[in-house]
């Protein structure tokens, strides 16, 4: 379902593209500039439109959530952190050692 609302988006970014282009060639000639406009702000909409198809829908983020694709990832964030941590206590620990036996 996924590839399916990404190809729709890349679709839609595509017209959007065609629309807006096709929106500044008509804004050029001022005759045509109230017909331009209106097609800038569709494009602008359509460009929105295709950026919420790639955006993942509710449903999706809470069954994520349910079977613990979220939660892995902090914990291993949460370890990785504390090991970065200990790592360097220990190494200020060896450097300050080293700084008191100079000193003494």
């Amino acid at each position: 379902m996924k590839i399916l609302r990404g190809i729709g988006a890349v679709v839609v970014w595509l017209l959007a593209t065609v629309v807006m282009v096709l929106a500044l060639v008509l804004s050029i000639t001022i005759v045509l500039l109230p017909v331009g406009l209106p097609l800038l702000a569709l494009g602008l909409r359509l460009y929105g439109y295709g950026v919420k198809l790639m955006i993942p829908r509710t449903p999706e983020l809470k069954r994520g959530l349910r079977k613990g694709v979220g939660l892995r990832a902090h914990g291993s964030l949460r370890g990785d952190a504390k090991r970065a941590g200990k790592k360097t206590r220990k190494t200020l620990r060896k450097k300050t050692r080293g700084l008191k036996s100079r000193l003494a």
